[in-house]
């Protein structure tokens, strides 16, 4: 009996050897090459009216129906003048950068189409175009929300229709 549990044992461990003797066996590598690229990101943080898309690049402002002796929309105050009424709030714009030494940034606005006749836009007290972009800070700091005065200036003398314009936002890295 000892003989038969012995020779099994050897029988079990020689098959148990050969099995592993003759595994096959393969390999290989991958290289993997890029480059990190620096980056920054500008998100519209708040701005007056029933504002929607906050905390992306592309919000949304709607003011709804507005008029010189009517209330002032959400977010805004009235002044009316002599010839004329504005509507003012504040945009807030962050902007946030990656893998970059640069300490602060230049942010510009310009509009996206020529204001209705007597329609002026303004940012920080600069009235704003479509041909041409208005510097509002040459040392934004990166990841605080920047708070920009809003200016819609709207004359007596301006015809009763629909404003809507988009303001477009760039920051540079400096």
């Amino acid at each position: 009996m000892q003989l038969s549990k012995t020779l099994s044992f050897v029988l079990f461990l020689a098959v148990a050897m050969s099995t592993t003797a003759f595994a096959a066996t393969s390999s290989g590598t991958i290289t993997v090459t890029g480059t990190v690229a620096s980056s920054i990101s500008l998100t519209v943080e708040s701005a007056g009216g029933t504002t929607s898309g906050t905390g992306t690049a592309a919000a949304s402002s709607d003011i709804g129906s507005i008029s010189k002796f009517g209330s002032a929309p959400t977010g805004f105050t009235l002044a009316r003048g002599a010839s004329d009424w504005t509507l003012s709030s504040t945009v807030g714009v962050q902007v946030v950068k990656s893998n970059l030494t640069s300490t602060d940034y230049t942010l510009t606005a310009q509009l996206g189409s020529a204001p209705a006749s007597g329609i002026a836009w303004k940012l920080n007290g600069s009235t704003l175009s479509d041909s041409a972009a208005t510097t509002l800070t040459s040392t934004g700091t990166y990841a605080s929300t920047g708070s920009y005065s809003w200016d819609i200036v709207v004359a007596d003398s301006a015809s009763a229709a629909v404003i809507d314009n988009t303001i477009n936002f760039t920051a540079t890295s400096n």
